[in-house]
């Protein structure tokens, strides 16, 4: 007979403001390292390194590919790693740890690499180190992910944590957004600039990852009790994630919600340039629409834990958040459809119905955790690491599915870049081109993602009593 912890109230919040900081430090940390990735990398790599266009396109390709299977097989490493240890240390936070020279180092020195090598050896260099970096914020990322189903023991709990991460990520992007091209406007857009660009955001980061470290806990009930348990039961297998998608239909549903929402997502960022420069002719509107989702991004996560309470459950506030989102949408495109919306109006509208159905995702990450302790439930198995690195995954195929569309869809509009040069009106066809693909197709997309909260996701109240019931009672 194993003891497990006495379950605290389902509406209790017993986290520290020490256990939020730490929390929303994961992701501040990991968002500042990668805003060099994900906004410099890819003029570094051909202004500064002169590595050509075709060169750099296959290097993406292997990179993109490592990193859809780094993410699961990371996770499940994690997992097999704990089990083996028979529970005798912290399952995520070690990771944590082994993560931030990986991350500091890696980015360094990926910027830093000589112009003076040229050829091959710039190639060479710039793929095993982008790997480096790479296992390093996978490691992290799933540590940080995973660590919120140890933490939290309750919903509450895992909405505070989720939003937590919310703001972490919000601050970690506006300090590296910022910090970035001051330096390189200060210093040049140089290989000097770069390095000292990297050197500041990873050493920033990488100090903040370890606050994320040193004030979190695994302070839930996590695997210690499958490690008790019988060999057969805590052998875990790279192959379980396939009895997790057959038999747990709340990670099945996350990871529909996560493939179909990512796709809107970033078919709609990819394309609102497109509707500032080209419908409105004013693309300074755009940076106030980013302002509108943060603030009201901000509002929310502070705001979710009461609101959590309110409702019920946070798959419920997800809900609604999803389908107000959607039903601004569907107005803007009939209002834009039929002449009647300008771009305040435009700009407004967007950036309610998006910041609004982004919360979904902002706050994803207490529903994660919660199919991870479902899966517990139905299965005998805890393995938070596979199940969240898999999770990961279906993210990345997402942007995956709509970046490559959404490339392809401008061409198949119509548009025409020769006319936006010479200051001429992009033709009625394409313009109602754009409202389909920047408007409509992600409101469908968004609509998609809440039917599957709504027609899949199967845990209830009733449910969750019945889990918690299992996670803290005493079984033989």
């Amino acid at each position: 007979m194993t003891e497990k912890t006495v379950n605290p109230s389902q509406n209790e919040n017993n986290l520290t403001l020490k256990h939020r900081i730490g929390y929303a430090a994961g992701d501040m940390g990991g968002v500042i390292t990668l805003i060099m990735v994900g906004s410099y990398m890819t003029r570094y790599i051909t202004n500064i390194l002169a590595v050509p266009y075709a060169t750099l396109s296959i290097l993406l390709l292997i990179w993109n590919i490592w990193d859809m299977v780094n993410d699961p097989l990371m996770g499940t490493l994690m997992d097999k790693s704990f089990a083996k240890s028979g529970g005798k240390q912290d399952k995520f936070r070690p990771w944590i740890l082994r993560s931030i020279p990986l991350v500091v180092l890696g980015s360094i020195a990926f910027y830093s690499i000589p112009t003076t090598l040229g050829g091959m050896i710039t190639v060479i260099l710039l793929f095993f180190l982008k790997i480096v970096y790479e296992l390093g914020y996978t490691m992290v990322n799933i540590a940080m992910g995973s660590l919120l189903g140890a933490m939290a023991t309750n919903d509450v709990e895992r909405t505070t944590l989720a939003s937590a991460r919310g703001m972490g990520s919000t601050l970690g992007l506006f300090v590296g957004q910022f910090t970035v091209p001051q330096i390189l406007g200060a210093i040049g857009e140089s290989s000097r600039g770069y390095m000292i660009a990297a050197i500041t955001t990873a050493v920033l980061g990488g100090i903040i990852i370890f606050i994320h470290y040193a004030w979190t806990e695994e302070r839930g009930v996590s695997t210690a009790a499958e490690a008790e348990s019988s060999p057969e039961d805590s052998n875990v297998k790279f192959s379980d994630i396939i009895d997790v998608f057959r038999n747990n239909r709340p990670f099945l549903s996350l990871c529909l919600h996560s493939v179909i929402f990512v796709f809107g997502q970033q078919l709609n960022g990819t394309t609102a340039a497109y509707m500032y420069a080209d419908v409105f002719n004013d693309f300074g509107l755009m940076s106030y629409a980013s302002t509108i989702q943060t603030i009201l991004s901000v509002v929310i996560l502070l705001a979710a834990p009461k609101l959590v309470e309110i409702f019920g459950a946070t798959d419920k506030l997800i809900r609604i958040c999803l389908i107000t989102g959607v039903a601004l949408l569907a107005a803007l495109y009939f209002m834009l459809t039929s002449g009647m919306a300008n771009g305040m109006i435009y700009m407004i509208m967007s950036g309610l119905g998006l910041g609004l159905a982004n919360m979904s995702v902002q706050l994803q990450w207490g529903l994660v955790s919660e199919s991870i302790d479902y899966n517990e439930y139905i299965s005998g198995k805890r393995t938070e690491g596979a199940i969240y690195g898999t999770f990961s995954l279906t993210r990345r195929l997402g942007q995956t599915l709509s970046q490559s569309l959404a490339v392809l869809v401008i061409g198949w509009i119509g548009y025409n870049p020769a006319l936006t040069e010479q200051g001429q009106r992009q033709s009625d066809g394409t313009i109602t081109g754009l409202f389909l693909v920047n408007i409509a197709i992600p409101a469908v997309a968004f609509l998609l993602s809440w039917a599957t909260f709504r027609f899949i996701w199967n845990i209830d109240n009733e449910k969750r009593a019945e889990i918690s019931a299992f996670k803290y009672g005493t079984k033989d």
